[in-house]
């Protein structure tokens, strides 16, 4: 019996993990990435250098190579999936579902429409529409595109008179001619990683985000987290049952499904997004598996080739404290690099993962989104305490130097 096939939309660092996963399943993998040089190409068996965004092309080399499912991790194209899994009849979600996941717009608005608990929105065309719309909010807003990740074009606006440079930030992110304009929330920020299978909701990972560095304002950046949430037992059963309402309102019946939600400082806890794909800043690939032993890439590999799931894969093996911390360096030409051997040495950590761009001559830009980030340490604790500070200790103990900032 011939060996099934599956095609993995994306090959870059995160995604070598689906490809590796998948191949030590047996599968034979495909592997499509619009970088000739992203890693995972080399690894398949088969590596092709093609827009992953062209459902077309997709759906051809899904016929000539007769894969037997198609699938990503951690990049937002869940609508490209969806159409290319519905052409060439292959497990998957419908695409009206998909694109209700992914455009911010729609998912907010469907958020609203079934009581879901979100924040005040309204959008905008123009920046005369922005100014007015903010205004209706109330400030501190949020300026959002509907069609990014990654924190891209999103921006804190905190008074009128920041409008204009906002709109301007947020429309150079974006391919649309709206914006979404949000009531800013505060509170904890909360991560989670949920599989439907076969009707059945289940949470596989709930962790804290951190967004406490203010030298960032007015933009959002997240420099690490923990695993798992350091949450009362009430808040986690209100938290997992607003997962569960998001999921259902989006219509996500199949697959995998990723959420942030924040929870406020008097307990109210607020849906921010609720993706159908898996989370990138190797949480689900990496940290969760860490922190509980469910791996929820090989699970969604099953899935995509429609094998049956062995229940008691979707069940905590442990619980260990998992702790990430980003490598974020100041802008401008990198002059030098020390201390990743010491912060190796950290006792407690897992790996050092570095960009590739992170190298002497290298020009690093203002981080205004998680594009900018350059590098990952995940670390393992007996104590959140002790994850939080091992992680913190070696990212600290990374030295790099940068002048002559663009």
């Amino acid at each position: 019996m011939s060996k099934k096939t599956i095609m993995i939309l994306g090959a870059g660092p995160e995604q070598l993990e689906a490809i590796k996963i998948a191949k030590d399943l047996g599968l034979k993998v495909v592997a499509v990435d619009g970088n000739c040089d992203a890693p995972g190409l080399i690894v398949a068996d088969i590596g092709i250098a093609e827009d992953i965004k062209d459902v077309n092309k997709m759906v051809l080399i899904g016929m000539k190579y007769e894969i037997d499912g198609v699938m990503t991790h951690a990049v937002e194209i869940p609508q490209i999936i969806a159409e290319v899994a519905k052409k060439l009849n292959l497990p998957g979600i419908a695409p009206d579902i998909a694109e209700r996941a992914t455009d911010k717009l729609k998912r907010i608005k469907c958020f609203s429409e079934n009581g879901v608990s979100c924040a005040k929105f309204e959008t905008a065309e123009n920046l005369k529409e922005a100014k007015l719309k903010s205004g209706k909010i109330g400030f501190p807003c949020v300026f959002k595109p509907i069609d990014k990740a990654g924190a891209r074009g999103v921006i804190k606006v905190n008074s009128l008179k920041e409008v204009k440079t906002a709109y301007e930030h947020t429309l150079k992110n974006t391919t649309e001619n709206i914006i979404l304009i949000e009531e800013f929330l505060k509170g904890k920020e909360i991560s989670t990683e949920s599989i439907v299978y076969k009707g059945t909701i289940y949470n596989i990972g709930i962790g804290d985000r951190n967004y406490d560095r203010k030298k960032f304002d007015p933009f959002f950046i997240q420099d690490g987290g923990q695993i798992p949430a350091n949450l009362s037992h009430e808040t986690m059963q209100e938290l997992t049952e607003l997962i569960e309402s998001a999921i259902k309102a989006i219509g996500i019946n199949w697959g995998v499904a990723k959420g942030d939600f924040l929870i406020e400082e008097d307990g109210r806890i607020r849906i921010i997004e609720m993706a159908a794909r898996t989370s990138g800043g190797r949480f689900s690939s990496i940290r969760v598996p860490l922190s509980n032993g469910i791996n929820i890439i090989k699970l969604l590999v099953q899935l995509t080739i429609d094998e049956e799931i062995d229940l008691d894969e979707l069940k905590p093996k442990f619980s260990k404290y998992v702790a990430d911390r980003f490598i974020l360096p100041e802008p401008g030409k990198i002059t030098s690099i020390n201390g990743l051997k010491k912060a190796m040495n950290v006792e407690g950590i897992y790996n050092i993962y570095l960009d590739d761009g992170l190298v002497l001559g290298n020009e690093m830009e203002t981080i205004v989104d998680h594009t900018c980030r350059m590098g990952q340490i995940i670390s393992i604790g007996n104590t959140y305490e002790d994850a939080i500070e091992r992680a913190e200790r070696a990212v600290k103990l990374i030295q790099i130097n940068t002048r002559g900032s663009k």
